[in-house]
């Protein structure tokens, strides 16, 4: 019987701690989320600019030393370019561009610059 008890505790126990991870996790996509706005905002970049905002979260990146949080955003003007960020130390850190099919190693310097400076929507 003491078996059974013990089993129990144990399967709730990892229970409450899986379900309080996806929360964390779900709680934390939200202020990331304004946090790349608020991001975006200080280059020179609007709400309405951005087509779409993706944000993944991993426990092995972070277990491996990788970047737990990574950010992809996707603005209306440059649609079938990604720009990379990364969620570390309470800061947004941009990590680069990338696009299917690969662009070559200019045109993503380009976009990077472009970005960095506030110009990417200019035309």
């Amino acid at each position: 019987m003491k078996k059974k008890v013990l089993i129990g505790t144990i399967i709730i126990i990892l229970l409450v701690f899986i379900v309080g991870l996806c929360l964390n996790v779900l709680i934390q996509r939200k202020f990331i989320k304004t946090y790349t706005y608020t991001e975006l905002e200080n280059r020179g970049y609007i709400a309405q600019d951005v087509s779409e905002i993706k944000i993944n979260h991993s426990y092995l990146n972070k277990i491996l030393s990788y970047n737990e949080w990574r950010i992809s955003v996707e603005f209306k003007k440059e649609p079938d370019i990604l720009f990379w960020f990364t969620y570390r130390d309470d800061k947004i850190i941009f990590q680069g561009v990338s696009s299917e099919p690969m662009l070559d190693k200019e045109s993503i310097l380009d976009y990077s610059e472009r970005y960095k400076k506030g110009t990417l929507l200019e035309k």
